[in-house]
């Protein structure tokens, strides 16, 4: 490969698993282009984001760092880690950026921990060849797009995993320190994200034995003791903190950390649940489960003898099972899944027919030239008020919708728009070139959307405005109880405009001359005795939420 078959100007780009300085900048970019926008420049969303914002806003107010709640109210709901990132993030950059913006690197931070043991894990197992190219088709997968950039614990946990996941592939050849890193992703998994990620990698412990003799070794024996002696303190860490700390019990904790939905009395829905994992994973782990399901039938044969490639498997199938049955019908519970779901995925792309290959090449830059030209156009109606299609479009969507040029937010957005059609139109055709393509595309609209579109996505989104408008209606009360409001809510309303409720079950409602009610907008508001109705309203374009606010007396 000479320097010339790699200079966009001269020549043409080689994605053939070799490194050169062009194609490392390109990766860099691409990567950082996907992992960094939509971390800062709009407010918490709903529902997560609300939530565990709101209990860093609290963590920050009281300094208490074991205690968490919302709002003022106690919310033992959260594995510590994130909440303890998000807040030393925000210490820390809140004073250049908003501090729900601050909080949010902590996002950033998980995921590119995630992303390096996912290229130290293909290392590994498939040799340097796979270092980028695993991480590219890790980021293409549609389903982490938006996840990632969140605030939410579940991201926490993500590295415990793929901590996991690299100790087992490093233990082939160095048993001790390959367990010490499994132990210390196990306890990352477990202070990250509770007992589901902590789950799967103990599934995976123990299936890998059961499955093959490569794992019936005393190596691999060596590994588990050694991560048995590692994850001990890491998972003991936590429960006892709030057992020693005044105010918080270890086993209201761990009541919350085991509910899950076979708890109860039998019911068929969940049944049905169990298979949640498995209705989305065909678009959610797009494009990773095709090339991943190549590779297993090339190795149908020799899959016994090639320890990396079972190793992935397992850890899928481990996974898979455990997030079914443990988990619950939140997306976010299939995110580890694509862990070994990209290692697998480039086990065998170098094999990948040409058809298939060029099939995937054309359905990505196909898509993504759409997506991106609808973007542009979407961009120009809310500017110009051109063309009429996609402006009545914006105005049903987000009414009253309004939208202000930003130099800095055009520039980016065409700087990588052109980085796009650049990569597209000098790489060489090649199965890794579809992957790069792929990735490409995905950054791409992801930063037109966080560039040109994040404006009108946060005015549909944001619940500044209703709180701002809730507060002009309170005028100046004392108490205000509320009706079924969640809580985001109560995290969001507490964050915008200081307003603290209480539930209508506490002692001090009865004293509160405000009624806060949440409901749907086409059902029935039945108006109590006692009470009329000064205000109501939701965020833009929302036909699932709907505040009213009653005040107490006659109309």
């Amino acid at each position: 490969m000479t320097e010339r078959q790699d200079d966009p100007l001269r020549g043409r780009i080689s994605f053939d698993g070799t490194s050169t300085p062009l194609k490392t900048a390109l990766f860099l970019v691409l990567v950082l282009t996907w992992m960094l926008p939509g971390l800062v420049g709009h407010d918490p969303w709903k529902i997560d984001e609300a939530v565990n914002f709101g209990t860093v806003l609290d963590m920050l107010r009281t300094g208490d760092w074991v205690r968490f709640s919302i709002a003022g109210e106690p919310y033992a709901d959260k594995a510590p880690l994130y909440p303890w990132a998000a807040a030393l993030c925000a210490k820390l950059f809140g004073g250049v950026l908003a501090l729900h913006d601050a909080a949010r690197l902590a996002s950033g931070l998980f995921m590119a921990v995630t992303c390096a043991l996912v290229s130290l894990t293909a290392i590994e197992i498939l040799g340097e060849a796979a270092a980028r190219v695993s991480v590219l088709l890790f980021i293409g997968c549609l389903g982490l797009l938006v996840r990632a950039h969140e605030m939410t614990s579940d991201l926490a946990g993500l590295p415990g995993i793929a901590l996991g996941l690299y100790g087992l592939a490093l233990a082939a050849r160095r048993p001790a320190f390959g367990g010490a890193l499994v132990g210390a992703g196990v306890g990352v998994a477990f202070l990250g994200d509770g007992f589901l990620p902590t789950g799967m990698l103990a599934a995976l412990l123990v299936a890998l034995p059961a499955v093959s003799r490569l794992w019936r070794t005393r190596g691999y024996a060596l590994t588990i003791g050694v991560a048995l002696l590692v994850a001990a303190p890491l998972l003991a860490a936590w429960p006892l903190l709030l057992a020693a700390h005044p105010g918080t019990s270890a086993s209201a904790w761990f009541d919350h950390a085991f509910a899950w939905r076979w708890a109860g009395p039998f019911d068929l829905d969940n049944v049905f649940e169990t298979f949640f994992i498995a209705r989305i994973l065909p678009w959610y782990a797009w494009p990773a489960w095709p090339l991943a399901a190549w590779a297993i039938w090339r190795s149908r044969r020799t899959l016994g003898e090639r320890r990396g490639v079972m190793l992935a498997l397992v850890a899928f199938v481990s996974f898979f099972v455990v997030g079914s049955i443990f988990g619950g019908t939140h997306d976010v519970d299939a995110m580890p899944l694509l862990l070994p779901l990209a290692i697998l995925g480039v086990a065998e792309l170098d094999a990948l027919p040409r058809g298939a290959a060029s099939f995937l090449d054309w359905f990505g830059v196909t898509t993504f030239f759409l997506f991106g030209l609808l973007l542009w156009i979407g961009w120009a109606a809310a500017l110009t008020g051109k063309p009429d299609f996609a402006v009545a479009w914006l105005r049903r969507e987000i009414p009253n919708f309004h939208y202000h040029f930003d130099f800095i937010a055009f520039a980016l957005a065409t700087l990588l728009t052109l980085i796009w059609i650049v990569i597209v139109a000098r790489s060489l055709r090649s199965s890794r070139r579809a992957i790069v393509n792929w990735s490409a595309g995905i950054a791409m609209i992801w930063m037109l959307t966080m560039t040109l579109g994040v404006p009108l996505v946060d005015q549909a989104r944001s619940y500044r405005d209703v709180a701002a408008r809730l507060e002009q209606n309170l005028g100046r009360v004392h108490c205000v109880v509320r009706v079924n409001v969640g809580d985001a809510q109560r995290a969001l309303l507490d964050y915008f405009q200081g307003l603290r409720t209480v539930s209508e079950d506490s002692p001090d409602a009865s004293q509160c001359d405000a009624l806060l009610l949440q409901a749907a907008p086409n059902r029935r508001i039945d108006v109590r005795p006692g009470w009329h109705e000064v205000w109501r309203g939701s965020r833009p374009g929302d036909r699932n939420e709907l505040f009213v606010l009653f005040r107490r007396g006659p109309a």
